[in-house]
């Protein structure tokens, strides 16, 4: 953070502003936008994290994921709609997080998007020493 201060979203407006320019990447212009399906790695977004979101396997963990994460929330869903469109390049997610009083509306969510729910008992099972070994 100390490096990148300015990477570091703190309301609504931020996130929204982020919304607007990977649209931009992903829906607007002609053969460089993802959504074409023309060049999937000539696309204006390649160069940037957004690639990895929509061409390669994900594990999230340490995120809430709450409703109002707009811009990740709003990702994953723009990641489904990109595999419906093109099935031929689905690729496989998963979340793995505890179970607390809001699991099952996050669960429907991940569900619709494609990402698949991994139960863990505590933290420990993310974070501790065993896991990464």
């Amino acid at each position: 953070m100390q490096n990148y201060r300015r990477s570091v979203r703190l309301g609504l407006s931020h996130y929204m502003g982020s919304v607007e320019r990977a649209r931009g990447w992903l829906h607007k212009g002609n053969e460089r936008r993802l959504f074409s399906g023309k060049n999937v790695r000539g696309w204006d977004g390649a160069d940037t994290w957004l690639h990895v979101i929509f061409n390669t396997p994900l594990l999230i963990f340490g995120l809430g994921l709450e409703e109002n994460e707009v811009f990740l929330r709003w990702l994953l869903i723009e990641r489904a709609r990109y595999f419906k469109k093109f099935p031929d390049r689905k690729k496989d997610a998963w979340y793995a997080g505890t179970q607390d009083a809001s699991s099952d509306g996050k669960k429907f969510f991940l569900d619709g998007v494609g990402v698949e729910y991994i139960h863990v008992n505590g933290y420990d099972e993310i974070y501790g020493g065993g896991t990464w070994t």
